[in-house]
């Protein structure tokens, strides 16, 4: 069984950083660019993890987990 992972970041280095990362450890990552498209990425699939910045625009990190 594969591990869903959604990363949240609104720098686009550190969401490619996290998803090469976790993609070599054999995870199936799902990336989003802020809180609020992470939150309807998160409606939308299924995710056993979610890794999240705290500061973002639109979002920040904790809006986003509540």
């Amino acid at each position: 069984m594969t591990v869903r992972v959604l990363a949240i970041d609104d720098s686009r280095t550190m969401r490619d950083l996290v998803r090469l990362t976790l993609e070599g450890a054999g995870m199936a990552v799902t990336v989003a660019e802020d809180g609020v498209h992470g939150v309807e990425t998160f409606q939308d699939g299924r995710f056993d993890a979610v890794i999240t910045d705290i500061n973002m625009p639109r979002m920040d990190g904790f809006g986003g987990i509540e």
